[in-house]
């Protein structure tokens, strides 16, 4: 699993991409990605861990709709044995999504942090805003693991606890990684 991450990370900090490397675990529509995420449910029977994977990739979708960097889709890749998810889009990015709505924002880091704290929405004017807050709020009831890196912006939670970064590494979109 940590040659796939590093893939994958490898993947997102790249300038500019031309094709898609890991196609067996790269899904370009949102159905693609539903249609795998209900074989994940299925396979687990793990409602929550199911709800928290889906909002973060409709994320993807949702938030970058004509707005992709250069490929559109995202990587949606799970290990069973090691309990791990990973998914990467080469999306705007959160500070970008976000800086629609409140362009005051910053740094990438105060983005992801406005994210998981903020009802706010890149899509305003919809009333909508709370799934990166849900998902926080799962990972950290479940003393679950996540990494979340927009840009140079990230956050871990571990434990219950969140800790926000600056990474000297620039991710174009966003990068997620679950333990559960």
């Amino acid at each position: 699993m940590n040659e796939i991450l590093d893939n994958i990370t490898n993947w997102v900090k790249l300038e500019k991409v031309d094709d898609i490397v890991l196609y067996e675990n790269y899904y370009k529509t949102r159905n693609l990605f539903q249609a795998e995420l209900n074989k994940f449910m299925i396979e687990t029977k793990d409602f929550l861990l199911t709800a928290v994977i889906g909002e973060v990739g409709n994320n993807s979708y949702d938030h970058n709709l004509g707005n992709w960097k250069d490929i559109v889709g995202i990587i949606f890749v799970y290990d069973y044995a090691n309990k791990t998810i990973i998914l990467a889009d080469r999306g705007q990015g959160i500070k970008e999504t976000l800086s629609k709505v409140k362009n005051d924002i910053q740094t990438d880091e105060q983005a992801i942090n406005i994210a998981l704290n903020e009802i706010i929405s890149g899509r305003a004017p919809e009333q909508r805003g709370n799934g990166l807050k849900f998902v926080s709020k799962i990972i950290k009831m479940k003393n679950w693991y996540l990494y979340l890196q927009s840009g140079k912006g990230s956050i871990e939670i571990s434990n219950s606890n969140a800790h926000f970064m600056t990474k000297p590494d620039y991710i174009h979109g966003c990068l997620a990684v679950i333990k559960y």
